[in-house]
C-alpha cells in the first residue's frame, strides 16, 4: 500500500487521499454519530468520492425538533421534501493533496455562514444548505469530520452524458443557467469565490425528464430543472489568504494561468461558470487540455485576443509571451464552436451571454447581477420556449 501522499504503485504523480482503499472503511447500515444535535445518520449507501471525501446517501434515526425545524426551511422551490434522507460528506478534518487543502469545519462553517446572511437579508437561501457538522468515525474507529448536506442528484456532467453526450436545448440551458446565476450572485455579493464550479460540481435537485424531437435526435427536458453549486471545500471571502493555482485545469481562468498581479478574485467564477454554460450548449468542454499554453491558444480563438492590460499585469513570463504570440482571429470562434452562428435570436442571444461571460480580462468580465439582466435570461428576453412533452412520453422518467 502507497504512504499517503506518495504515489501508488504503478501510478505517477502525488496520490489523493480517496485513492487509498483504507480512507474511510464503512458498511451499509454504518451509523455515523457525534452530531451536537443528537442525531444519528444511517448510511443507506455510497454515493461518489471526491479527492477529499467520500459521499454516501443517509437517513436521520430520529429527529429532534430542531433538526424538524431545520428541514422546513428547505422545502422551498430549490428542494422537495424527500423524507428525512440526506447526502453525508465524510472527509478528513484537515487534509491536503498537491496545491489543495481541504478543512471539513471550515467548509461546513462557510454553509451555514451563506445560509445565515441570506436569512438574515430576507432572501430565500439558494446555496447549498448543511444542516449539520460534527466528528465521527467509520466502521473500525478510525476519526473524520462529517458534512450532512442537502440531498441533491446527478451532476450537470451526468445530465449532458445520458443526453448522448450532446448539448440541452436551449430552454433548459436558459433555466439551468439562470438558478446558478442566481447563486453566483449570492457569492459576489458576499465577496465569497467559490473556486471550483464545474459540470460535476452543479447538481439538480431532480432528473424527473421527458424526450423532446429536436434537429439532431430526442432530446431530454428535465419537468422541473432545479440545480445548485456543490463542494464549497476551497471557498475563500475576499480578505482571507488565496491559494495558487485554483480551477480545475480546463475551466481555468486566464488571470490564474497568466497569475496576473493582485490575483483572482469573485470574477474568476464567473469564467469557469461560463465555460459550464458552454458545456451545456455542445455537450463538449471548450478549454479541452491540461496543457496551459494549449489553454491560452483556445482561449485567443475563441474568446478573441489578450486585451494589453491583462498582458502587463502578468506575472508569469512564459506565460505571458505564449499569450503575447497567439494568433487571434477577426472575430471570436465562440458562437462557431458552440454550433450559435447564424441561427434565430436565442442562439445569439445565448452566445453573446456566453463571450461576456468569458471576457479574458475579468475587470470586463460580466458580473453575474448584470448577466441575469441579459436578454438571454431575462423574462420576456430571448431565451428558448420550453417544449410540450409529445404524446405518449408520460409518466417521467429519471437518469
Amino acid at each position: 500500500m502507497a504512504v499517503d501522499g506518495m504515489a501508488a504503485p504503478g501510478r505517477k504523480g502525488p496520490q489523493k487521499p480517496t485513492d487509498d482503499p483504507s480512507f474511510v472503511r464503512w458498511s451499509k447500515g454504518m451509523r455515523l454519530d457525534g452530531s451536537p444535535r443528537g442525531v444519528t445518520y444511517i448510511v443507506e449507501d455510497y454515493v461518489a468520492s471526491g479527492s477529499f471525501s467520500r459521499v454516501f446517501r443517509v437517513r436521520v434515526e430520529t429527529t429532534p425538533r430542531t433538526v424538524a425545524r431545520s428541514l422546513e426551511g428547505a422545502r422551498n422551490r430549490w428542494t422537495k421534501s424527500r423524507g428525512e434522507v440526506f447526502a453525508a460528506k465524510v472527509m478528513r478534518k484537515e487534509d491536503s493533496y498537491i496545491q489543495y487543502t481541504s478543512n471539513g469545519p471550515k467548509e461546513g462553517e462557510l454553509l451555514q455562514r451563506l445560509e445565515s446572511q441570506q436569512r438574515e437579508a430576507g432572501l430565500e437561501p439558494l446555496t447549498m444548505r448543511c444542516v449539520d457538522s460534527f466528528p465521527t468515525k467509520d466502521d473500525v474507529g478510525q476519526e473524520y469530520w462529517c458534512l450532512i448536506l442537502e440531498w441533491l442528484d446527478a451532476s450537470l456532467f451526468d445530465l449532458v452524458r445520458s443526453n448522448g453526450n450532446r448539448g440541452l436545448h436551449l430552454s433548459m440551458v436558459r433555466t439551468l443557467l439562470r438558478q446558478l446565476l442566481e447563486q453566483l450572485k449570492v457569492l459576489q455579493d458576499l465577496d465569497c469565490t467559490h473556486t471550483d464550479i464545474k459540470h460535476k460540481n452543479c447538481c439538480l435537485v431532480s432528473t424527473e425528464h421527458y424526450m423532446a424531437p429536436s434537429s439532431d435526435g430526442a432530446t431530454m427536458i428535465l419537468s422541473d430543472p432545479m440545480a445548485k453549486f456543490i463542494d464549497y471545500g476551497n471557498a475563500v471571502f475576499e480578505g482571507a489568504p488565496k491559494p495558487h493555482p485554483i480551477h480545475t485545469k480546463q475551466f481555468r481562468a486566464p488571470e490564474v494561468l497568466l497569475k496576473v498581479h493582485g490575483g483572482w478574485g469573485p470574477a474568476s467564477d464567473t469564467w469557469t461558470l461560463g465555460v459550464t454554460g458552454c458545456f451545456l450548449v455542445s455537450g463538449q468542454l471548450i478549454f479541452n487540455s491540461h496543457d496551459p499554453q494549449e489553454l491560452l491558444r483556445l482561449m485567443g480563438q475563441a474568446c478573441g485576443a489578450f486585451p494589453p492590460r491583462l498582458l502587463l499585469a502578468a506575472e508569469d513570463a512564459r506565460m505571458r509571451r505564449c499569450a503575447e504570440n497567439i494568433q487571434a482571429p477577426r472575430q471570436p470562434q465562440l458562437a462557431s464552436w458552440l454550433n450559435l452562428d447564424r441561427k434565430g435570436p436565442a442562439e445569439a442571444a445565448c452566445a453573446d451571454l456566453l463571450l461576456n461571460m468569458l471576457a479574458l480580462d475579468p475587470s470586463e468580465r460580466i458580473s453575474a447581477s448584470d448577466a441575469l439582466c441579459h436578454p438571454f435570461l431575462a423574462e420576456n428576453g430571448e431565451g428558448a420556449k420550453v417544449p410540450v412533452p409529445p404524446q405518449g412520453q408520460l409518466p417521467l422518467r429519471r437518469l
